[in-house]
């Protein structure tokens, strides 16, 4: 049931499973070491109500090759180095996804746009935008500054407006704060 599917998601191969008693059951599986390190004992656990226990030795032959990519992620262009990781090819997507999800709930609003992407083999994969921060440069302090009549002067004061948001998007800097790489960092979803 729940173990087996386990097995299977963390990309366990070769399982065998044999009853010991009437609730007991032994799983045997080849499985990648990475996938063991990263939360496997915690998602066991939960899938067998605390019960389960985990025994782990090398495989033979130890070493196997596997397409790994590494996905790195961007915030404004710019790449975050300690939030890159490396995965399985076949999930990069479903985990730039979470954790581009994760960054969009976590940072703040800016006066800019922030662009959240996750890069895997040259590629964007993931993407999020967080939306700027919008002031109606047509009202000051609730009433209307600038009224009807010729639509020009509102014309003019939202291209300021739009040529100001260009400047500071391209020199905006997002900041990544300790408790929001924190919780990004755990990497279950």
């Amino acid at each position: 049931g729940n173990v087996m599917d386990l097995i299977t998601r963390k990309r366990g191969t070769e399982m065998e499973s044999t009853p010991l008693d009437d609730e007991t059951w032994l799983f045997n599986a080849r499985m990648p070491w990475g996938e063991v390190v990263t939360d496997f004992h915690d998602a066991l656990k939960n899938a067998t109500a605390g019960i389960g226990s985990l025994h782990t030795e090398e495989a033979d032959p130890p070493l196997q090759e596997s397409r790994l990519n590494k996905v790195e992620i961007l915030l404004n262009g710019e790449a975050v180095g300690p939030l890159s990781f490396v995965c399985h090819k076949d999930v990069a997507q479903a985990e730039a996804r979470v954790v581009c999800k994760k960054l969009h709930d976590v940072l703040p609003r800016q006066q800019f746009v922030t662009v959240i992407q996750a890069k895997a083999d040259g590629k964007v994969v993931a993407s999020e935008k967080i939306k700027a921060f919008r002031k109606d440069v047509l009202t000051t302090g609730g009433s209307k500054s600038v009224g009807g009549g010729d639509v020009t002067r509102k014309k003019k004061l939202l291209e300021k407006q739009k040529k100001g948001k260009k400047r500071q998007q391209s020199g905006g800097k997002v900041t990544l704060s300790q408790s929001a790489f924190n919780s990004i960092i755990t990497r279950s979803t």
